[in-house]
């Protein structure tokens, strides 16, 4: 694999990972805000995490991409990492929903 793709999949790597921790603090901070039972801050906060979580969904995407041409035939493990950071920050935020849900019914 050439240097600029080695290169390429760092960044989509970093850009996951960044992207995907932003949307899972916003997520716990909605949380916090519906536990204090602001129910407004806590949709904003998820709102924060939707948009950052689609980031990280569209350079997944990308990555898929240039997988699927045949571009991609090595995965290091920041691309590992990058890939568990995006799957857990968007399983947090569905189950964070959930939670908020239950909080507002009480």
């Amino acid at each position: 694999m050439s240097e600029e793709m080695m290169e390429k999949l760092e960044e989509i790597s970093m850009m996951i990972i960044a992207n995907s921790g932003a949307a899972r603090s916003s997520a716990f901070a909605a949380l916090a805000e519906a536990k204090k039972g602001n129910f407004e801050g806590a949709e904003e906060m998820l709102k924060a995490a939707e948009e950052s979580l689609q980031i990280a969904h569209e350079s997944h995407r990308e990555l898929l991409k240039l997988d699927a041409t045949g571009q991609v035939d090595k995965v290091g493990i920041l691309l590992c990492h990058a890939q568990d950071h995006l799957m857990g920050s968007a399983l947090a935020g569905d189950l964070i929903k959930e939670i908020i849900a239950l909080y507002q019914n009480k």
